[in-house]
């Protein structure tokens, strides 16, 4: 019992309130599988997945978890947005992207038992691909622009654009202009420019103020007016 006390002190300095890996904690003691295993009988840590615990503590949510937690995680797609567009569009999804595919599995069976509604998904980004922003490493701005377009998520793109304009690296949403929105024959770059034309701004490229913008496609258009209107109407 002393070495279980004295483990658990150990562990909790480092990974309250956090996921640990039966190697990470190997790292503390070398018998930690072991003793993990019979903490965890013991209802002091919580078995995850196999080779992965919790070292519990009470959250006040999602994001207080993430916080916590002591591995390295990006905010991605809307859930990046709402940090671009302050919560433009309120989602209780959330989009993380891990490099880990481990620790991903780890994650995705955490937050479900934590009633998290959560996707979890593995990228192996770059540093270019995200910044930190208060306490969270989020998607960079550009990414999470063309991810929501790729997603339908017209609104969440345009209002991270709009309220970041001045600061959006055109070159690089360039770099996205051909890939096409899922399901259609429509590109990226066609989107961005429509919405572009709408929110009315005129300081990016020649290549994004064209006011001969045009989608074939009458669902996409109307889709994409629709979302303009909105992000104008409240920003």
């Amino acid at each position: 019992m002393k070495y279980l006390e004295e483990f658990l002190k150990s562990l909790g300095k480092s990974w309250k309130g956090s996921l640990v890996s039966v190697s990470e904690a190997r790292e503390v003691e070398k018998n930690a599988k072991k003793f993990l295993s019979l903490l965890a009988k013991q209802e002091q840590v919580k078995r995850v997945t196999w080779g992965w615990y919790w070292i519990p503590v009470k959250y006040e949510d999602f994001f207080d978890f993430l916080e916590k937690d002591k591995h390295f995680k990006v905010l991605q797609k809307q859930t990046a947005a709402s940090v671009w567009n302050g919560d433009f569009i309120h989602r209780d999804h959330y989009t993380i992207a891990v490099k880990n595919r481990s620790y991903g599995r780890a994650l995705e069976e955490f937050a479900e038992s934590q009633e998290w509604n959560v996707s979890v998904e593995i990228w192996d980004f770059e540093k270019r691909d995200y910044r930190k922003i208060g306490k969270f490493y989020v998607e960079s701005l550009e990414e999470t622009i063309v991810d929501c377009l790729k997603e339908w998520a017209f609104a969440d793109a345009f209002s991270a654009l709009y309220e970041n304009y001045e600061n959006v690296d055109w070159k690089r949403i360039s770099e996205h202009y051909w890939e096409r929105i899922p399901g259609t024959n429509v590109r990226v770059g066609q989107v961005l420019k429509l919405g572009v034309s709408l929110i009315n701004r005129e300081t990016a490229p020649d290549l994004y103020v064209s006011r001969r913008a045009k989608i074939a496609d009458a669902f996409v258009k109307r889709q994409v007016e629709e979302a303009a209107e909105k992000v104008v109407e409240l920003g």
